[in-house]
């Protein structure tokens, strides 16, 4: 199974910026998440750790991501399109630029994203800061 990072590199009390690498370590876009909030639902980035990642319909979005299913305490944990804090709703957005607590050209990143893994139904991603 693939194995990607997500290395988060700057984090304030509105959010926390990364990077989202590939398998073999190269940079594929920028990320967005919220800060750190003990888990809390909807408002609080993910833990550090290992998870796994499934490809799936989401009803929310009405489009393809890949959610998030072993996530401590937390459920619908999908890498999505969006460009602020409030798009999150707890999950990771992914972007080609940073902004002040914001990503750019996130539809862009996301299809960048999707079309690496074309035919992968299921990866594995690393959180780490």
């Amino acid at each position: 199974m693939l194995t990607y990072l997500l290395q988060r590199i700057s984090s304030n009390n509105i959010c926390t910026h990364g990077v989202m690498k590939d398998d073999e370590n190269n940079p594929i876009c920028v990320t967005l998440e919220l800060p750190w909030l003990n888990n809390q639902h909807n408002i609080s980035c993910i833990p550090e750790g290992i998870y796994t990642a499934v490809r799936y319909m989401s009803p929310k979005r009405g489009y393809e991501v890949f959610e998030l299913t072993n996530v401590p305490d937390r459920d619908a944990i999908e890498i999505h399109v969006g460009n602020y804090p409030k798009d999150t709703d707890g999950c990771i957005l992914l972007g080609l630029e940073y902004g002040d607590c914001a990503v750019g050209s996130s539809q862009l990143a996301f299809v960048k994203f999707m079309n690496k893994l074309v035919g992968v139904n299921q990866i594995t991603l690393k959180v780490v800061s």
